[in-house]
């Protein structure tokens, strides 16, 4: 009786501990404000005072760094433009205490090493220089980084300097969260060439200014501690001020699946606390999301359709495309789909002709559509089949000529 009993508490606990890899429990944070969005649908799935706007202290180089990379991809500039450091971008332009990539004036490095200095080595030096290079000034780079993101529907972000070094910066965890989800959406090649980068080592000898004050390489890690010690992490941006507290934007994918997870305003007495805080609280949040969600193509749908003058009577039409959703074990009884289809098609056809619509559905709301097309090609028929179908087309067009919706 004893050995049956320990067989099933141990059946009883296994059942409890696969169940909980599907069914993790929320993390409980110190952080002031979080949340973590799906990548691929922007759904919030943890949201802690998410509408609270904050200053973001460095995570504002991230608003710096889409001007950049737009500039780039505008080709204003190419990933090797030599760029020569001004009193402007000096590490000795500066208050105290600033996080720097150690530019100084005199210098020239090329324009990738000066967005990996900003989004590696934190550098507002380097911000500023950007702001700089693209704009003329960074008052007039301020004015372009908040009408970027009032373009892109964040009226709940506003920015007053292009490094976040004052408390008067401000984001919303969902807003930036959004912003995040659109940069890394415009510029997928930045997490490789930018954010995953575990060091940077700057100046090189090449870049020193003969006559300058920093005759020698420093070696800066990433701000960003969850670079290779949480599977999936890629990137995103750190930050800190005594006003904002711990700052923690990161981002992971795995498969399919990408999430968001932001944390504002750890404080502790410790300052490597708060470093050790908001790393663990931003690697909480990832694992809660793929612990209880997937990314993975929407349902695949198949639709039979009548044919005429083919050898075949009968075609299917599948999606064109599945597109991607994001959804939990329990959520995916909740996904329907409806489609359209013409009344038949007539042969030939090559495959991939289109001959309908379909439309996914999440709890009655609509998160994604494709075109149905053939899933073969639709070869002729024969004359005395073609001739019969015929007038069975003939026939369906005069018996529905009055089907008309009037207006």
């Amino acid at each position: 009786m004893q050995k049956i009993t320990n067989k099933i508490l141990i059946i009883l606990l296994f059942i409890a501990a696969a169940t909980s890899l599907f069914t993790q429990e929320a993390p409980v944070l110190t952080a002031e404000g979080a949340v973590l969005m799906d990548y691929a649908t922007g759904r919030i799935l943890f949201d802690k005072h998410g509408d609270i706007p904050r200053p973001p202290a460095s995570m504002t180089k991230l608003v710096t760094l889409y001007l950049g990379c737009e500039a780039l991809e505008k080709g204003e500039f190419d990933r090797k433009t030599p760029i020569h450091v001004t009193e402007t971008g000096s590490a000795f332009s500066r208050p105290p205490g600033s996080s720097l990539m150690l530019l100084e004036e005199g210098q020239t490095l090329d324009y990738l090493t000066l967005l990996q200095g900003i989004a590696v080595s934190s550098g507002n030096d380097g911000a500023y220089q950007l702001a700089e290079l693209i704009a003329g000034t960074p008052e007039d780079f301020v004015d372009r980084m908040n009408l970027l993101v009032y373009s892109l529907g964040y009226g709940q972000m506003h920015f007053v300097d292009p490094d976040g070094w004052s408390a008067e910066d401000r984001v919303t965890p969902l807003s930036y969260a959004g912003f995040a989800r659109d940069y890394i959406g415009r510029f997928p090649w930045a997490l490789t060439e930018l954010h995953s980068r575990e060091s940077l080592t700057y100046p090189a000898q090449e870049n020193i200014a003969p006559e300058g004050l920093i005759q020698s390489s420093r070696t800066k890690k990433n701000t960003n501690w969850l670079l290779g010690e949480v599977e999936g992490v890629d990137g995103l941006k750190t930050g800190y001020i005594d006003e904002s507290g711990f700052n923690f934007t990161a981002t992971a994918k795995r498969g399919e699946t990408r999430f968001i997870a932001v944390i504002m305003g750890v404080f502790t007495d410790v300052y490597r606390d708060g470093l050790t805080v908001r790393a663990q609280e931003a690697g909480d949040l990832l694992e809660y999301g793929f612990d209880n969600w997937k990314t993975a193509p929407l349902p695949a749908v198949s639709v039979p359709l009548k044919v005429y003058s083919g050898k075949k009577e009968e075609t299917v039409l599948i999606p064109e495309k599945n597109p991607l959703f994001t959804w939990s074990r329990d959520e995916e009884k909740s996904l329907t789909w409806e489609f359209t289809t013409a009344p038949w098609l007539r042969a030939p056809l090559p495959q991939g002709s289109p001959g309908g619509s379909v439309t996914w559905y999440f709890e009655g709301e609509p998160v994604g559509t494709s075109a149905l097309v053939t899933e073969e090609a639709l070869e002729k028929g024969g004359f005395f089949h073609n001739f019969i179908d015929l007038f069975e087309i003939l026939f369906y067009n005069i018996s529905h000529r009055n089907d008309r919706v009037e207006e």
